[in-house]
């Protein structure tokens, strides 16, 4: 049985090297909409042939992280493991299978790339968890450490994904930053809000008698339309009283 990872087929055209992931991933901005989502200026977004070679990376590393379907297959790695420390010595073989068993059933929900890495690194004795190395690792910790070694796996499929799905944009040249705030200021003068500095935009003094002449008209009216009784008649007799002052006397 072959003990070859699945990133093995993966052809080298269709590879991308993990620093320029890196940059990659660094060029990213959040987004100010989307907190969980991210943006980035489009003269240093993925080209065309990174992005097709970064969704090969991508479709290798979800193959790697999934879980193993064949539990031969772990079978077969953790015997080779276990070859070097003390199976087959003064025990039988019923022994050795439900010793392997241990193994395979702890190891059943990790896929086999990270199996198999872990299983290189305590052949070579360096792994990253502590270890006691006189003893063989406990079927707890080969899971351990497999699962330790998918840590920068997990990480680089996340960076891959968040270029991957990351929204460019287009850098505003000074005249398009100039329109904005033109718009913006002509914005302010029609609402009469401060601006940037502080000033208060006021309405001019017609303007204001204007709007108050229009605010009672249409007071009156809406009186008249629908008042009864007397109250409502003395304060449309009010009404039309301050309408017809003049202009200061009201």
């Amino acid at each position: 049985m072959s003990n070859r990872l699945p990133s093995t087929r993966t052809t080298q055209a269709l590879s991308l090297p993990e620093a320029r992931i890196e940059v990659l991933h660094g060029a990213l901005e959040a987004h100010p909409a989307h907190p969980t989502r991210y943006c980035v200026r489009s003269d240093r977004a993925a080209t065309t042939a990174e992005r097709r070679a970064l969704c090969a990376v991508s479709e290798r590393l979800e193959a790697e992280l999934a879980p193993c379907a064949n539990l031969d297959h772990i079978d077969t790695v953790v015997t080779r493991v276990l070859l070097g420390f003390e199976q087959g010595r003064g025990r039988g073989d019923d022994e050795n299978d439900a010793l392997i068993g241990e193994y395979v059933s702890a190891l059943k929900a990790l896929p086999l790339a990270a199996i198999h890495a872990a299983a290189e690194r305590f052949r070579s004795a360096i792994t990253l968890l502590p270890w006691n190395r006189r003893f063989r690792p406990s079927p707890a910790e080969f899971a351990a450490e497999t699962r330790e070694g998918m840590v920068p796996m997990r990480t680089r499929l996340l960076h891959v994904r968040r270029v991957l799905d990351a929204e460019p944009y287009a850098v505003p040249t000074e005249a398009q930053r100039e329109k904005v705030a033109a718009a913006a200021e002509a914005y302010l003068q029609r609402a009469h809000l401060p601006n940037e500095k502080g000033d208060q935009r006021r309405e001019m003094p017609a303007e204001i008698e204007a709007a108050r002449d229009a605010k009672i008209r249409e007071s009156v009216a809406r009186l008249r339309q629908a008042g009864r009784g007397p109250e409502i008649g003395r304060l449309i007799a009010h009404l039309d009283a301050r309408q017809s002052q003049p202009a200061g006397l009201s």
